[in-house]
């Protein structure tokens, strides 16, 4: 791998997929213009054809740039970003991602001192009105504690487990991204997809809780459904040894840790926590049986519905 040049500080661009994000740029903005060194040298908006005045409000600010792309994917909106922006260290964020303090950027950096790391990801923590099954997720996914390096270890084929990264906050080496992009064609879980061929190449995704994000949604039963329909059914083409049972072996595990948290701590909430996880368990149940299912019906299973069209 070629690492960066010594003789300079890496140029940092940070790229942002956006549709209709006006009520979030101007803090976001701000936030990140206002880290630690370094500085980034520019911000790049991928904008899906906004139309509350996300591109006028971001064009307002010099540093920032605005790339329109027409025919979104996950994948595709960030492969662009990185061939367009001009920074040797890539930091994707998402629109609804808040940086939580002024060291994020330098926290989240700080991995690429060793020259076989090519990417880092951010600690997320829930907005304050975050529901008990978001605030248990997060705390689960993404702890606090020392940072967590991932790399290919024997022979075994690797699994999610191995390879998990996020890139609602992430930072990656820009000549490592244009080596290896992110699949264009599917339809989410491109950032574990990344992380699963980077890893497999030989280099190192390191998790970094000092670098720290608010991020949190508050997803409706069928928002709930759709979106791990589509998750499981993504992770299945990447990990041909994601099954039913492991899904099944995954959930339960998880399932009788977070009863045990709501219990605990929301016993009132426990009516809605029970509808929340019969939308996921049949979400993710039905994503084991997608290549069975008509398009038509596809399309309305599915969060991302132009997934399906012909």
């Amino acid at each position: 791998m070629t690492g960066l040049h010594a003789a300079r500080d890496p140029a940092v661009s940070v790229v942002i997929p956006t549709l209709n994000a006006a009520p979030f740029l101007p803090r976001l903005l701000e936030q990140i213009f206002s880290q630690e060194p370094p500085v980034p040298v520019e911000v790049v908006l991928v904008d899906s054809m906004s139309t509350d005045g996300t591109r006028d409000l971001a064009l307002s600010d010099p540093r920032v740039r605005v790339v329109t792309i027409a025919d979104f994917t996950h994948g595709r909106a960030r492969n662009l970003g990185a061939r367009e922006a001009k920074g040797d260290l890539l930091v994707l964020l998402t629109q609804d991602a808040l940086p939580a303090d002024r060291r994020w950027l330098a926290a989240l950096l700080e991995p690429f001192a060793d020259p076989r790391v090519v990417a880092s990801y951010s600690r997320q923590v829930p907005h304050p009105d975050a529901n008990p099954m978001e605030r248990f997720f997060l705390a689960k996914r993404f702890p606090a504690g020392p940072p967590v390096r991932r790399e290919k270890r024997g022979p075994a084929p690797l699994q999610l487990e191995d390879v998990f990264f996020s890139n609602v906050s992430a930072a990656i080496r820009r000549e490592t991204l244009l080596r290896y992009p992110f699949d264009e064609e599917l339809i989410m879980s491109e950032d574990q997809q990344f992380s699963r061929d980077v890893i497999a190449a030989g280099y190192a995704v390191v998790y970094q809780p000092e670098s720290v994000v608010r991020h949190s949604h508050n997803y409706s039963l069928s928002i709930c459904f759709r979106r791990y329909f589509d998750s499981v059914y993504s992770l299945r083409l990447l990990f041909p040894r994601h099954g039913l049972g492991t899904t099944a072996s995954m959930g339960t595990g998880y399932v009788a840790q977070e009863v045990r948290y709501m219990v605990r701590n929301h016993p009132l909430s426990l009516p809605h926590y029970v509808m929340y996880n019969l939308a996921k368990i049949s979400g993710a149940f039905a994503a084991h049986f997608a290549e069975r299912l008509p398009r038509s019906l596809l399309r309305r299973l599915s969060l991302h519905r132009y997934h399906w069209d012909e």
